[in-house]
């Protein structure tokens, strides 16, 4: 696509002389404790996920095809998409659908509308989580994932729900209006929670083709003064009508795609996911991979100065490193204790609240729409148990399922930002150590600060039991026998003691996969923490004793090692102009 290809291109280059550079690393011994195949699935797994939201009828799903000049996802006249979809970059067209229950089924294109939309798959009863789409779209090169919501705001408020869900893993959102419909209340309350989760907003105006240059400005003008009352700032619209920027691109007509108005807001898209995204990660790997190296070298000098000093000298500087050592190591035992304390903070504060003041909207929630199915059913006593039986479990494990994703990226979050504060500390207590022993043993050592990338790397794991616990009804036989109004009242009170005993158990297992989540993390994170200190103290050590071993061999083997020290520091000055001519590069990224 013109309008992305010269930022993904420049964007593209430097990620692949990042990759080589840390390939370069990986495969050099010098370099000890080097996470450097973390850092390369970092750069290759990075993603960009633009979650498209907004009200139903807005054209969200035909905006998306639009992007990816391909009419994949199905459109109609009705509130459609009931279920999120994915859509990622591959080589080919390959649809998979993904079921709460973990089952992964791949299915044709053609088949898509019976999981995705709410005729085919009416209030999820199929009990899918997600669809996953992948396509060869330039646009979705370079880790550009497309996430399409549910509109919010019609009829069926399980939509609205699964909206909800994703909001928390968006990088920026695409926030869709129409001019054909001015701003409602329920879409500028829904622009509140978006701003939320979303750190950029892009706001689209699509439908352009429906008014005339006239009309069309006043529609934008309506729509940036109640966008800049709601946001509290000026607000820029991209107006857009995905019907014939889809119309160009299937026709291969430049004329219909500039029409269209896409170009303009592709081109802008685009610049910020590589400037606000792209180039940050990029940075962050570039700057951890420099400090690696500079802590790396800083022990090949240290073993050449170990090489030179006089045996008496050195000795006194090791034993001033050992009292040293102690402090640092004592320093690791705090660490342990102040983590486990933040832990248990986030466990038994946001967790608990959460649990607690989720369990208490669901009941609330959850008792009126039983109340509702009662009013509305007709039905006989033994229907109306069944029915209720039903929408128990699915209204409990649809609610649940979307309050548990934001939940789960909110305790993420959470959890890496306290783990953020500890790498810092973590940092400070390496580069004292890497001071000292460069002033103590008079070797220079170059600190370079680098922005921590740990993060949680698996999700929280959630099933929704299968078979929920029995009813304990008087008995079926004496209730069913009953007036009808005195058997509906029955029946709807031994509901309402079930669903709170469903949302309290299915609370709990929640609670406790989260609890279970993050003292797993907790202690990989330590582990790998701890083995930052552990791996410095033992390179600095190492280098020492090899320098002091040397001096037992023969001149000749002194000098060999002397050599190849200077060809790997060579090595290492090689891979460190490159990755700060990288930096530069990246520094300028914004005049693409």
């Amino acid at each position: 696509m013109p309008e992305t290809s010269s930022a993904m291109s420049s964007y593209s280059l430097l990620k692949e002389e990042l990759l080589r550079s840390t390939d370069e690393m990986l495969a050099m011994e010098s370099i000890r404790g080097c996470p450097c195949e973390e850092l390369r699935e970092k750069i290759e797994t990075n993603t960009f996920n633009l979650v498209v939201v907004g009200q139903f009828k807005r054209g969200k799903t035909s905006l998306i095809n639009a992007l990816l000049g391909a009419d994949i996802l199905p459109v109609a006249v009705v509130p459609l998409t009931s279920i999120v979809t994915i859509m990622k970059y591959g080589e080919a067209l390959r649809i998979t659908v993904h079921f709460n229950d973990g089952r992964v089924v791949e299915i044709k294109p053609e088949s898509l509308p019976e999981y995705v939309t709410e005729r085919g798959n009416p209030k999820n009863q199929k009990d899918v989580s997600e669809v996953i789409i992948t396509y060869p779209s330039p646009y979705l090169k370079g880790g550009v994932q497309i996430i399409d919501t549910p509109g919010v705001g019609s009829v069926y408020e399980h939509n609205t729900d699964v909206a909800y869900q994703y909001l928390p893993k968006s990088d920026a959102a695409l926030f869709l209006l129409s001019v054909d419909q001015p701003l409602s209340k329920a879409e500028l309350d829904f622009l509140g929670d978006v701003r939320e989760y979303s750190n950029r907003i892009f706001f689209l105006l699509n439908k352009t083709d429906y008014f005339c240059e006239a009309d069309l400005r006043e529609s934008m003008d309506f729509s940036k003064n109640v966008l800049r009352e709601a946001m509290g700032m000026d607000v820029r619209i991209f107006p857009v009508s995905a019907k014939l920027a889809l119309e160009g691109k299937l026709s291969a007509s430049d004329q219909l795609v500039m029409k269209s108005l896409l170009p303009q807001f592709s081109s802008v898209l685009s610049t910020f996911l590589m400037e606000e995204k792209g180039k940050i990660l990029l940075l962050s790997v570039a700057n951890n991979l420099l400090r690696l190296l500079s802590q790396a070298r800083f022990e090949l000098d240290l073993e050449m100065k170990s090489l030179a000093t006089p045996l008496d000298e050195l000795r006194a500087k090791i034993l001033k490193f050992e009292e040293k050592k102690k402090e640092v190591l004592l320093e690791k035992t705090d660490f342990d204790i102040l983590l486990d304390g933040e832990i248990k903070r986030i466990s038994k504060n946001m967790l608990d609240e959460d649990l607690t003041a989720y369990g208490n909207e669901l009941r609330l929630k959850a008792e009126a729409n039983l109340e509702q199915y009662r009013e509305d059913s007709g039905l006989s006593l033994k229907e109306l148990k069944k029915l209720l039986e039903g929408h128990i479990i699915s209204e409990v494990r649809q609610a649940v399922n979307a309050w548990r994703g934001i939940e789960d990226e909110k305790l993420a979050k959470t959890f890496e930002t306290v783990c953020r504060r500890f790498i810092t500390k973590i940092d400070e207590t390496v580069d004292s150590l890497l001071k000292f022993s460069s002033e103590l043993f008079a070797v220079p050592y170059e600190a370079v600060k680098a922005e921590a990338l740990w993060s949680t790397k698996s999700r929280f794991y959630y099933k929704f039991m299968e078979q929920p616990v029995g009813l304990e009804i008087i008995t079926s036989s004496v209730t069913l026998a009953l007036p009808k109004f005195i058997g509906e009242k029955i029946i709807l009170k031994k509901m309402k003691e079930y669903l709170h005993r469903v949302i309290t158990m299915q609370l709990a297992r929640i609670g406790s996969d989260f609890e279970e989540r993050l003292d797993k993390s907790k202690l990989d994170f330590r582990w790998e923490m701890l083995q930052r200190i552990e791996a410095t103290i033992e390179g600095i050590s190492a280098a020492i004793e090899k320098g002091t071993s040397q001096r037992s061999k023969s001149e000749k083997e002194a000098n060999e090692r002397k050599n190849q020290v200077t060809e790997i520091l060579a090595r290492f000055d090689d891979i460190k102009d490159r990755l700060m001519k990288l930096r530069e590069d990246l520094s300028v990224i914004t005049k693409w």
